[in-house]
């Protein structure tokens, strides 16, 4: 059982630490420092906002399935 725990937690901090960094590596670096880039940060940080927080959840969950996965 609790190399399932340990395993899925694994997963979870992996699938999370994806989509906290989807937005730099989705970046496309010939835009970032252009007007259009900068017209348009508003909107590029709204978008990333909720994936930066939906991977932070994935790795605190993961992470405290590997906790549990480690004492049981």
């Amino acid at each position: 059982m609790n190399k399932i725990f340990s395993s899925i937690g694994i997963i979870l901090v992996f699938a999370g630490t994806i989509f906290s960094l989807w937005s730099i590596l989705n970046t496309k670096s010939t835009n970032v420092g252009t007007a259009y880039y900068h017209d348009h940060q508003q909107n590029y940080f709204k978008k990333d906002k909720a994936k930066v927080i939906l991977g932070t959840v994935l790795i605190f969950i993961g992470s405290l399935s590997q906790i549990i996965g480690l004492f049981t």
